[in-house]
């Protein structure tokens, strides 16, 4: 290589060095951005087992494109006025859930006595959750036949869009306006006419809500948010308006409810009179005592006010929660929830429904569960709480 040349390759090393700047100050000042736009994210959506926002951003010469979704409008307009101040042009293509300028049925009602919610829309993913017949949901999005929803307490799934009926807010509104009634028994059948001997059109589960059309001889006559109507023993429907505004959550009425369950087998994602996991047992019984509470136990144990037991279980009442785990970095990790019954007993969903004791010398006791003790909330009596609402104050209801 003589001298002309040689000048000329270290010009070429110079401008390619000058690139290679260019873009890494470029991809520095990006992830500088991107990890902006994470932590706002984390303040409006800490989990998101009950909200979304995964919002992308992507640098191109003076442009900034943003792309992604979230359920929550104040996150976008947060991260919008966060890189506002950047001297280039802000293009936003950040989707808010549900997009109800293109979809105007977004919400819907729950149509099967029980409806399986999966982590991913596919049949062969985790089982997450579940949702009885007339809850009402939000429609969030859609991919093939399955809809990604969202219940009333906050949590997000995906479900079969054959077992959701879906509405427009005028719908809906006629529906929440509807005379209905809400199923007492754990479990029953509805019927197709008064004669039960000669078919049934469905089963139901405790909690299940219809539109209530009539009665007849003993019976309540209703319809599903499908069309299907049927009938349904008298003494084991009450009037929804009057259950929800009269229901009364005492220690005896959680106790009593959450000892009808014994028995119940073990299902991960189970919540309902079906089958039940550990914190879907509590939210069941608490649904039944007129409250929602949040789905999962490591949820759960965010909410109601703190029962102090580091010197023992006297301060504990009937119908407290009780929260195991492990403590990792400092921090409980909650793995598993009870309610307590008082004596020292707690009634949790362990292979089935089941009364344990926290006395180590009954019979019940058990060793590997006591010795992951971490803490105890109180959810009755307990008010303003956002992950502890009345079904009388949900305003999907």
């Amino acid at each position: 290589m003589d001298k002309s040349e040689y000048k000329w390759f270290l010009k070429g090393l110079g401008f390619l060095s000058g690139i290679l700047l260019v873009l890494s100050c470029q991809n520095s000042n990006e992830s500088k951005l991107q990890s902006e736009i994470n932590l706002i994210a984390s303040k409006f959506i800490p989990d998101q087992r009950i909200g979304i926002c995964d919002i992308r951003l992507k640098s191109s010469g003076k442009t900034i494109i943003l792309k992604g979704e979230t359920t929550n409008d104040a996150a976008k307009k947060s991260i919008l006025k966060a890189l506002d101040n950047q001297s280039k042009i802000l293009i936003d293509s950040i989707i808010v859930l549900p997009d109800t300028t293109i979809n105007k049925r977004y919400l819907g009602l729950v149509t099967l006595s029980v409806i399986n919610l999966r982590k991913e829309p596919d049949h062969a993913s985790e089982l997450v959750s579940q949702s009885r017949l007339g809850t009402p949901v939000i429609i969030l999005k859609e991919h093939n036949s399955w809809l990604l929803i969202q219940t009333p307490d906050n949590y997000i799934s995906w479900t079969e869009k054959s077992s959701i009926v879906l509405m427009n807010r005028h719908e809906m509104t006629l529906w929440k306006n509807a005379r209905k009634v809400i199923y007492l028994e754990n479990t029953g059948w509805l019927y197709d006419t008064t004669n039960v001997s000669l078919g049934v059109t469905g089963d139901l589960v405790a909690g299940s809500v219809m539109e209530k059309t009539r009665e007849s001889e003993g019976y309540v006559n209703v319809a599903l948010p499908d069309g299907r109507k049927g009938f349904i023993l008298k003494q084991k429907v009450m009037d929804f308006s009057e259950w929800k505004n009269t229901i009364q959550c005492t220690e005896e009425n959680v106790c009593s409810v959450a000892r009808s369950f014994l028995g119940l087998p073990y299902l991960w994602g189970g919540s309902s009179t079906k089958g039940v996991d550990c914190s879907g047992f509590v939210q069941s019984v608490y649904f039944m005592n007129g409250l929602i509470l949040q789905r999962d136990a490591s949820l759960q144990a965010l909410h109601g006010s703190v029962v102090d037991i580091s010197a023992g279980y006297s301060n504990l009442k009937s119908g407290d929660l009780l929260f195991f785990g492990s403590k990792e970095n400092g921090k409980n990790h909650v793995t598993h929830v009870a309610i307590y019954l008082g004596n020292n007993d707690y009634i949790n969903s362990s292979g089935r429904v089941m009364i344990n004791s926290l006395d180590s010398t009954k019979e019940n006791y058990v060793s590997y569960r006591m010795s992951s003790f971490l803490s105890a909330k109180r959810i009755i009596g307990t008010e303003g709480d956002p992950g502890i609402v009345k079904v009388s104050k949900h305003p999907w209801y």
